[in-house]
């Protein structure tokens, strides 16, 4: 489901069922040449956190665990699988000058 969703949404670079977050993570900037504060990661349980710690801007849903919550940058309203990626491009397109407040149908997101 993960990987049609993906591929609907044209995002080509996926990992599922990954133990080492932070191993895929670093093999992930290194094929994109990215540094880690370019990164906007988004998690809810404790195998995140080591991704969560080095991301640029880290981001925790609402129904994330505690831990998770607390080394977030941002905690989202929605809790995941409820709007809460939706929120978070908002949030990005907002600061970066690319979007504002009721331009949501400027800016449609497929099945959002």
């Amino acid at each position: 489901m993960v990987a049609l969703r993906a591929k609907e949404l044209g995002i080509f670079l996926v990992r599922q069922k990954i133990k080492d977050k932070a191993q895929a993570f670093g093999e992930i900037l290194e094929a994109e040449k990215l540094r880690p504060e370019q990164v906007c990661y988004m998690g809810d349980d404790l195998v995140d956190l080591p991704v969560l710690c080095r991301a640029g801007f880290a981001v925790a849903v609402a129904d994330a665990v505690a831990e998770v919550k607390s080394a977030a940058h941002w905690v989202t309203r929605s809790p995941g699988g409820r709007g809460a990626v939706r929120e978070v491009c908002e949030k990005i397109l907002k600061n970066a000058g690319k979007m504002e407040e009721g331009d949501a149908e400027i800016f449609p997101f497929p099945g959002g």
